[in-house]
């Protein structure tokens, strides 16, 4: 699968990404114009490497074709995109009235396509005691079909988790709606979703509260919500509530106990109240499962509080 994405951006723009993106051990490729460029490597540091780029106008050439590749536009007018190419998720900041210098963002997910038995060969589930157990947890949250929510920050392993919980169940029909589509689940019934931004007339943008409702309707067996952070959240907690047994989401918090923080930020902009979001949230998710550095460092359940919903912990051995 790797060496298929690698071919897909050397043949679309050329060997320059590609080489980069190929490197040993790098998850990440960060491009801060034509004349730097930097890696992320397994244990999180950052190495420079050689830029093979020439100019500005070159960078800004290459971040296009990137995007347009990965069926989205990037322009003076809308100078951000995100765009999923083969295993990589690729960010663009071009060069406008925001920066000065392009900015491109490379993951890979390549090397990342691992099941629950692979991560605790990996050593993910480690810091909760007995791996063994931790999978076995797991799979046993799969296998009853409960609602799990995947907090943590940025890189920190949410996706590579919720993709791993979704490949236990790979004979279902799952429905993943993503802002960039990154699950990637090798499965025939697998069914993905990505949101659309609006076109050069502001027109036709498609949001991930409405691709929620559209999945509740193509009968899916399983629910997946790449990253809850708006109003989507509303129509999850609907969903829920009403039946839907198996869902699997993500959402960002810097800890295990700031993920209700970040719940009532996103509820309370959305008009609902703290006691509301804390019947609904509680009745719809029974864990919360918080990773942090690519490792499942704490589990918790949602319930109710006298001071509303709390994450209280849960010990796995």
């Amino acid at each position: 699968m790797l060496e298929d994405a690698l071919s897909m951006i050397s043949n679309t723009l050329g060997t320059k990404i590609a080489g980069l993106v190929s490197e040993s051990g790098v998850s990440d490729v960060l491009i801060n114009g034509y004349s730097q460029v930097w890696a992320q490597i397994g244990d999180g540091s950052l190495r420079p490497l050689d830029s093979p780029f020439e100019s500005e106008a070159e960078i800004a050439e290459i971040a296009q074709g990137l995007i347009s590749a990965g069926g989205r536009r990037l322009d003076q007018s809308n100078p951000f995109a995100d765009v999923a190419i083969g295993g990589f998720r690729v960010h663009v900041a071009l060069a406008s009235g925001c920066s000065r210098k392009t900015y491109i963002s490379i993951r890979s997910h390549n090397g990342r396509l691992f099941g629950l038995a692979q991560l605790a060969g990996l050593g993910m589930f480690d810091q909760l005691g007995c791996h063994d157990a931790a999978l076995s947890f797991l799979q046993g949250v799969v296998r009853r079909r409960e609602n799990f929510l995947i907090s943590g920050p940025t890189g920190g392993g949410k996706t590579s988790l919720l993709r791993a919980m979704l490949a236990e169940c790979s004979s279902d029909r799952v429905i993943a709606v993503e802002d960039v589509a990154e699950l990637a689940i090798e499965s025939p019934t697998f069914v993905a979703l990505q949101t659309r931004e609006p076109n050069i007339e502001g027109k036709g943008e498609i949001g991930l509260g409405r691709l929620v409702r559209e999945a509740l309707r193509m009968r899916p067996d399983r629910l997946a919500v790449g990253e809850i952070r708006g109003a989507e959240l509303m129509v999850i907690l609907q969903a829920l509530n009403t039946g839907h047994r198996g869902a699997g989401a993500t959402i960002h918090a810097n800890s295990i106990e700031s993920t209700v923080t970040r719940l009532e930020m996103i509820a309370f902009a959305e008009g609902m109240s703290a006691q509301q979001l804390a019947n609904a949230a509680s009745a719809a998710f029974n864990w919360v499962l918080y990773v942090e550095g690519k490792k499942l460092v704490a589990v918790g359940r949602l319930c109710l509080s006298g001071s509303g919903l709390q994450v209280q912990p849960v010990s796995i051995d």
